[in-house]
């Protein structure tokens, strides 16, 4: 079933397709006609048949999927006429998503999580394409709320570790290996992975509150909660796409 026919979404998922375009989807039979693979070192070879039937069930469950979610350019799904996958260091993947704020391809493995390439290093950024789409509803939901932007940085390779006691619950459908949530009726907290590549990685913190006046302290709930990773000002908001002074608020209602 193809996800915008699908009565059993949640409903911020449900909200946020409500926006969507449908595009034309690829047939399953003319994927495998096309089906081809490729080593890292570009060989040709076979394509594995459960890499090709990855491809069926992804272009079945999203192909032609469009959904904005910052931008005007959208999240874009579907393997468009190709049927290629390749070889990588995560398995088999193939280009299904073009992420529209990001301007860049996201790869997606036979068991639905995604990959994302920047500077020549894959790293696993969603455990599903459910879990990401719970994440964008997510961060729809609560995007015009006020909102403070921080960056953390850690040892490569290493998630923040994050004591939750004096947090929301963790929003678990909507957490994944690349970034996580924090959500109760009024505020929401977002550890995003910005960067990857370096001498470190660098997440994006973001405390989001429904009323001002919380902001504040759902800021300093999170700095206390994160125990072994530098927090770094950030004077940039990727919600407002401006520059504000380092630590400052972006009040939306107040005229941005």
């Amino acid at each position: 079933m193809h996800i915008l026919d699908d009565p059993c979404l949640s409903p911020r998922v449900a909200s946020l397709l409500a926006r969507a375009r449908r595009g034309h989807e690829m047939p399953a039979d003319r994927i495998r006609a096309r089906a081809r693979a490729e080593t890292p070192d570009g060989e040709e070879a076979a394509a594995p048949p459960g890499a090709v039937e990855a491809m069926i069930r992804f272009e079945e469950r999203y192909g032609g999927l469009w959904y904005p979610l910052l931008g005007p350019n959208g999240m874009e799904h579907g393997l468009h006429g190709e049927a290629t996958v390749y070889l990588t260091s995560d398995g088999w993947t193939f280009p299904g998503i073009h992420d529209g704020d990001q301007t860049w391809s996201v790869d997606v493995l036979p068991d639905e999580r995604t990959a994302m390439t920047l500077a020549g290093r894959p790293r696993i950024i969603n455990s599903s394409i459910l879990q990401r789409l719970e994440s964008h509803a997510q961060l729809s939901q609560v995007r015009e709320w006020p909102h403070a932007t921080f960056a953390v940085a850690t040892e490569p390779g290493r998630e923040p570790t994050v004591t939750e006691a004096g947090l929301p619950a963790l929003d678990a459908e909507a957490t994944g290996p690349a970034d996580r949530w924090w959500v109760d009726s009024g505020t929401a907290m977002h550890l995003k992975l910005h960067k990857w590549w370096g001498e470190e990685d660098i997440w994006v913190a973001r405390c989001f509150a429904e009323r001002a006046e919380n902001l504040a302290p759902t800021v300093d709930a999170l700095r206390h909660a994160v125990t072994d990773a530098a927090w770094r000002d950030e004077d940039w908001c990727g919600l407002c796409t401006h520059f504000r002074q380092p630590a400052q608020a972006c009040l939306p209602d107040a005229g941005r």
